[in-house]
């Protein structure tokens, strides 16, 4: 019997350098390591049946990852994650398994947290995000277009503790993804050069703007 496992977990910590390429290497080894029934492909060169449902942007912490996989029983499901969790390095949590899930094409959004060292008034970043904040993006030729990013920014809320503004933010996942550095380049466009930025992608969302994917 062939089953499709849909993995949660966290990537935190030093684990959020590694780019999409490294990770997809890390649940290899993992996967293998932990001892699960996998599924492979057929042909010559046999791998694991294996997708992440929303590439990650290098830098970009996250607690809300999936991933799905495919193996032959059901008879460990229950057992995945901590089988995971005893050999995948530092930075990564597997944090719960089920069979099945939604069809990832259905992940419309993804929301951040974002905090931000600055002096800069939340009224200000609020303005800059719902009028125009045009940034230099990246097409798929990889040149760079002027862009405003306002239209593929769903929602932003921000309030000040301190000297940090801690945001809510969330942002298209298909057509295009925005990446949040977007955001980051712009705040230090037009509002303060030298800010300092972390994101942790906290959910994924559909177009309705409810969870994707409740586990």
């Amino acid at each position: 019997m062939q089953l499709n496992v849909r993995l949660a977990y966290h990537k935190t910590g030093r684990a959020r350098f590694l780019s999409h390429l490294d990770t997809m290497r890390v649940f290899q080894q993992s996967l293998t390591r932990a001892g699960l029934p996998l599924r492979y492909t057929e042909g010559f060169n046999p791998h694991i049946v294996l997708s992440i449902a929303l590439p990650l942007g290098v830098g970009v912490e996250s607690v809300a990852e999936r991933l799905d996989f495919g193996i032959m029983e059901n008879s460990s499901i229950g057992t995945i994650p901590a089988r995971l969790n005893a050999v995948l390095p530092e930075g990564f949590h597997a944090a719960q398994a089920v069979i099945g899930g939604r069809a990832v094409s259905q992940i419309a959004f993804a929301r951040y947290a974002m905090t931000v060292e600055t002096q800069t008034e939340p009224e200000r970043a609020q303005k800059l995000f719902t009028m125009s904040a045009v940034v230099q993006k990246r097409n798929k030729k990889k040149d760079y277009i002027p862009t405003d990013i306002v239209p593929f920014i769903r929602d932003i809320d921000c309030r000040r503790d301190g000297d940090r503004l801690f945001f809510s933010v969330t942002l298209t996942a298909k057509d295009p993804i925005l990446n949040p550095e977007y955001i980051a380049e712009a705040w230090r466009t037009y509002l303060d050069p030298e800010a300092a930025f972390a994101f942790t992608r906290v959910a994924l969302l559909d177009g309705d703007g409810k969870a994707f994917d409740a586990m």
